[in-house]
């Protein structure tokens, strides 16, 4: 159960929120603020960290339902914002904003570089970096910033959110990818590193999960292919790729190509 100040932050008093210090639950105060008007984030101020090398963490946060393309739903979400786990309240996540208490509110996408990641060919969403059992999650929103959220609060405001880890995403997709489209990995006949080389698998083949096991992937590898579809004399080949290295990268993905949504 969060704290009494935690549910605090997600007061709103006659319409305008509290966008200095956070008041006592049922407290009201003079310093409320008038909120900008929702909007729709501009994908160019955008990074999708997916074609980076940068770290994806260990998940990431998006709709519980599909709610319009790429950025788009962030104009209906309306997050609290936490220095730390059980900490201050930091701001506001707000309806295409970000708003930090006691600054100005800087639009998404517009007034500074932002940073998320593709997840379908549809659908950014914000990286999580750490995911903890007591239900606080670290999300990314630039490439240096990030800020705590609670579990209990992803449903409390606006657009329901989850957290979504990237074993369990990638143990439920249709398709899946290398990372990085310009190199091959290993696949192998256990689920470890060691002389059980089956062969190299290239960004162009068609790999579909099978079971993950720790920070390891079985899948079936149908070589030649081209996009989801195998070419003329195509053959299967099962085995584990790594999915995320001993640092925590992420070197596979839920496939972003159109047909794979």
């Amino acid at each position: 159960m969060l704290r009494l100040h935690h549910f605090a932050a997600i007061a709103c008093l006659q319409g305008a929120l509290l966008l200095g210090n956070v008041p006592v639950l049922g407290q009201t105060s003079d310093e409320a603020v008038g909120l900008p008007a929702a909007i729709t984030p501009n994908l160019e101020g955008i990074v999708d960290l997916a074609e980076t090398d940068l770290p994806l963490g260990v998940g990431y946060l998006s709709p519980r339902r599909r709610a319009g393309v790429q950025a788009d739903w962030l104009s209906e979400v309306e997050l609290p914002l936490y220095s730390e786990p059980g900490g201050d309240h930091w701001g506001w996540i707000w309806q295409g904003w970000l708003i930090p208490n006691g600054q100005q509110a800087f639009a998404i996408g517009r007034d500074a570089s932002f940073t998320m990641v593709s997840v379908d060919p549809l659908l950014l969403a914000f990286p999580v970096l750490e995911a903890r059992e007591d239900g606080w999650l670290q999300l990314q929103y630039t490439n240096g910033g990030s800020a705590w959220i609670h579990r209990e609060q992803l449903d409390d405001r606006g657009m329901e959110l989850s957290f979504y880890s990237w074993a369990d995403r990638l143990a439920e997709a249709d398709i899946v990818a290398l990372r990085n489209r310009n190199d091959a990995q290993v696949l192998r006949s256990q689920p470890e590193r060691g002389r059980n080389v089956l062969s190299l698998v290239s960004p162009s083949s068609l790999i579909e999960p099978l079971e993950v096991k720790d920070n390891w992937i079985r899948v079936r590898v149908t070589r030649p292919a081209n996009g989801c579809e195998p070419l003329a004399g195509a053959s299967e080949q099962e085995g584990w790729l790594q999915w995320q290295n001993n640092d925590g990268e992420v070197l596979l993905l839920p496939s972003r190509d159109e047909c794979a949504g």
